[in-house]
């Protein structure tokens, strides 16, 4: 099974950072299938199904981008896009029904509203502003750098909203979908 299955089927916030991943890793390669083969997939597995399975996703992810005009862009895939959207649409409906994810976003709203400031505005979506960090976060530990006990905390307390929202999703949408 495509590993971004598993991923949308256990956590969605995981989900949509893994597809970010694919994104940029797709626009590093330069598009190109035969180095994605090379460098990614055939160190994934050497079961020749998998590889074929990976591939064909890699080569349906470059379509999508190629067809959407991203490549250039800091635009994402509109389809992983409308994941976002759910989760800040169950973001909204949280924020003022359930108690318990209202403390669980007080922990993050400070910094939050810090990442908000020094986006210039341009990100004002609390959860794009959880799943950036997160995945900048990945790219840190990708590129053997060091993060501060503060930036762990921070990550921790954002973590903590996508773990809420990514569960409250699964009882939300599983059933729909």
């Amino acid at each position: 099974m495509i590993p971004a299955n598993i991923k949308k089927k256990e956590s969605i916030a995981e989900y949509i950072i893994f597809m970010y991943q694919a994104e940029d890793l797709t626009k590093a390669y330069d598009y190109n299938l035969d180095d994605i083969l090379e460098y990614v997939i055939k160190h994934m597995s050497s079961d020749e199904a998998v590889i074929k399975e990976q591939l064909l996703w890699y080569a349906d992810i470059i379509e999508q981008m190629k067809n959407e005009d991203i490549a250039n862009s800091k635009k994402r895939l509109h389809s992983t896009q409308i994941y976002v959207d759910r989760l800040t649409r169950l973001h909204d409906q949280l924020l003022v029904t359930d108690e318990s994810y209202m403390g669980n976003y007080a922990k993050a709203d400070k910094d939050i509203r810090l990442h908000i400031n020094l986006s210039e505005n341009t990100i004002v979506n609390p959860v794009q502003i959880c799943l950036n960090a997160l995945y900048g976060l990945l790219l840190i530990k990708l590129n053997g750098k060091k993060v501060s006990d503060e930036q762990q905390t921070m990550l921790a307390n954002f973590g903590s909203v996508l773990e809420y929202l990514s569960e409250a999703y699964k009882k939300e949408y599983t059933l729909s979908e």
